[in-house]
């Protein structure tokens, strides 16, 4: 009895889990090199862990350049994906996937201040002629601080952050990704992913 009672409170604390609300901090700052930040915080901040890369040692990083030159048979990977993505049907689940995950996540803030410019001046008038009028439509948002700034220099510019904060309940996750996970086509892709890696072995 006692064991049905710990196993009921164990799903108890997992659905409760499940059903606060999660919150996303990204921020990406761009002055030459771009620096990404990205901050977790649940329970509504009481719990939160920042999310960066961490620098590698020297020693890790001439690993990593070793492997990087180490041949690879690009063929065989490019072959693989072919097949996976060849799988009919995977693009439809893909797409309804990332439209239900798009519909539950919740923009509270953005916040956007960049300069802007690319090699020639007249590409750089046409492009805003582009974006200025959707920064002014997100913009109108009391949310939304967007500030986009024309650089007419003759060279590439791009100078400034980008910020936001998207919440999300991660139980409103559960449904679509368990029907994209457990759907046919995800099966057929991933029977095909096994065999052909399986061949490309043998």
């Amino acid at each position: 009895m006692w064991a049905v009672a710990v196993l009921a409170s164990l799903a108890l604390l997992v659905i409760f889990a499940l059903c606060v609300p999660l919150d996303v901090l990204l921020r990406m700052d761009v002055d030459g090199k771009p620096r990404f930040r990205m901050r977790l915080a649940w329970l509504f901040g009481l719990v939160s862990t920042d999310l960066r890369r961490k620098e590698k040692k020297p020693e890790e990083e001439e690993k990593a350049l070793e492997r990087r030159r180490k041949p690879r048979d690009r063929r065989a990977d490019a072959r693989v994906i072919f097949e996976v993505l060849r799988t009919k049907g995977l693009f439809s689940q893909l797409s309804r996937l990332l439209k239900s995950i798009l519909g539950r996540i919740k923009i509270r803030d953005l916040g956007v201040n960049l300069r802007v410019g690319l090699d020639n001046p007249a590409d750089t008038g046409l492009l805003f002629a582009f974006v200025a009028p959707a920064s002014q439509f997100l913009g109108s948002s009391p949310h939304h601080q967007i500030r986009l700034e024309p650089s007419f220099a003759d060279q590439a510019v791009l100078e400034g952050y980008l910020c936001g904060t998207a919440r999300v309940r991660p139980v409103q996750l559960v449904a679509p990704v368990m029907g994209f996970a457990f759907s046919l086509p995800t099966f057929k892709a991933v029977k095909t992913l096994v065999v052909t890696r399986w061949k490309g072995k043998k």
